[in-house]
């Protein structure tokens, strides 16, 4: 009896050790957070978006549609964006959601054609934060921004389209996107559990991104040529099915692990309509339309095979030696899907990503 309830008491020390690792590396995982910004010469105009909690940190209190101070924002944003030659002045703030922020300068800058700019909006205080540029005149460009890579050198009325920007854009949608990290983990982690070896659960990931990739690329295509447009809430609650139905699946294994690449195929067709979405917030209008979409998508491809890389070997380790890791992290996948289908077909906002 006494060596049972050690046995026992073992077992409930390694599964708290796993959770303890799995609680460690997804807090630790800390996502890319993005400040999508336009620059309209034509017009002389200047927008960037944000979420209203980067602002927490600067100013040390909530920021929230209610109680805001705008001025504080717009001097904490010029101190942080700087175009040489150019004043920026201030216009106006807008809130939607509750926490997304838009806010407006127009522009008053020196006739010429080359301009450097300065950027590093919250980057004292968050290293995955990034800015995208969009600048638009008689052509279209874009450029990002970093913590190793604060300052640009743009050129107006350029020919340039920037094909590795859209490579970079791609890869941080991925690592940005909550509901398709958790999609491609639920789909993970059947592939785990039962695979002979881990070079054999590598493989069986790769043939389901592999299925995934040509299903999503599809419809991506067909939304971003305005082929096919459905509406985008739709789309969104649907990625959100998805995840639900997957985590479903590894607790009933309803659809085997083997033949788990139809699955990531027809729900890729759903997931490339959303990354459509993403790619349409630029409203990118130029001549080489099909290489930037092109290569938004191999950045997508990219980012997925970093978080495989990054995530299976420790998934593996934890799931083989504790197999009810499995059931726990399969339940909580199916939770966040449904709570994002709620969310989204009632549009109340609780999610916080």
């Amino acid at each position: 009896m006494e060596g049972k309830n050690i046995t026992l008491k073992n077992k409930i020390s390694q599964t708290r050790f796993a959770l303890l690792i799995v609680l460690f590396t997804f807090a630790y995982a800390h996502p890319v957070n993005l400040t999508k910004m336009s620059w309209d010469v034509t017009k002389n105009e200047f927008k960037l978006r944000f979420v209203s909690y980067n602002l927490n940190k600067p100013f040390n209190s909530e920021v929230d549609a209610e109680n805001f101070n705008k001025q504080k924002i717009f001097t904490y944003t010029k101190k942080h964006l700087k175009i040489k030659g150019c004043k920026l002045i201030p216009d106006k703030i807008k809130i939607s959601k509750e926490i997304v922020v838009d806010e407006y300068f127009k522009t008053e800058c020196e006739p010429k054609n080359r301009y450097k700019i300065h950027f590093d909006m919250f980057f004292d205080f968050d290293k995955t934060q990034r800015g995208i540029l969009r600048i638009v005149d008689k052509n279209e460009s874009v450029y990002t921004f970093s913590p190793s890579k604060e300052n640009i050198e743009v050129q107006i009325n350029s020919n340039k389209t920037h094909f590795k920007d859209f490579v970079k854009i791609g890869i941080m949608h991925i690592l940005t996107g909550y509901d398709h990290l958790t999609f491609l983990l639920m789909l993970m982690l059947p592939l785990i559990l039962f695979s002979e070896s881990f070079f054999k659960s590598f493989i069986y990931i790769i043939e389901v991104a592999t299925a995934f990739t040509v299903s999503h690329s599809i419809t991506l295509s067909l939304s971003v040529f305005n082929i096919i447009n459905p509406p985008e809430n739709l789309i969104e609650t649907l990625i959100a099915f998805t995840i639900f139905l997957t985590a479903f699946n590894n607790l009933t294994h309803y659809v085997s692990f083997k033949k788990e690449w139809l699955l990531a195929f027809f729900f890729g067709f759903i997931h490339g309509f959303g990354f459509a979405n993403a790619l349409k917030e630029l409203n990118l209008q130029t001549s080489d339309f099909a290489k930037l979409v092109f290569g938004f998508n191999i950045g997508v491809e990219i980012g997925q095979f970093l978080v495989v890389l990054a995530v299976l070997p420790i998934l593996y380790f934890l799931i083989k030696r504790f197999k009810k890791l499995y059931f726990i992290l399969s339940v909580i996948g199916g939770i966040f899907g449904l709570l994002w289908m709620i969310d989204r077909v009632t549009r109340l906002g609780f999610m916080p990503f």
